[in-house]
């Protein structure tokens, strides 16, 4: 069983700044599982989440396309090859 765990700051009261006083819990029931359980630990009211594989690479290539940084592009006759 693979368990991973991402800690993150969750922002409660009192806030503490740099503190990771939060975290989200992913685990597998073996390489052959056909589904990741995603669950937040610390949120005893909040129920935890089974993702088929298929939607957990859904969620992780839609958290990709969020933050992808994309190269600036040289605006045309800067130093530019045509």
């Amino acid at each position: 069983m693979a368990i991973k765990m991402i800690p993150f700051n969750g922002r409660l009261f009192p806030y503490t700044p740099n503190e990771m006083n939060d975290c989200i819990a992913l685990r597998m029931y073996g390489k052959d599982a056909d589904s990741i359980e995603i669950s937040f630990p610390f949120h005893e009211d909040t129920p935890n989440f089974m993702l088929s594989i298929s939607e957990a690479l859904n969620l992780k290539n839609a958290i990709d396309q969020l933050i992808d940084l994309k190269m600036l592009e040289i605006p045309k006759g800067e130093n530019s090859i045509e």
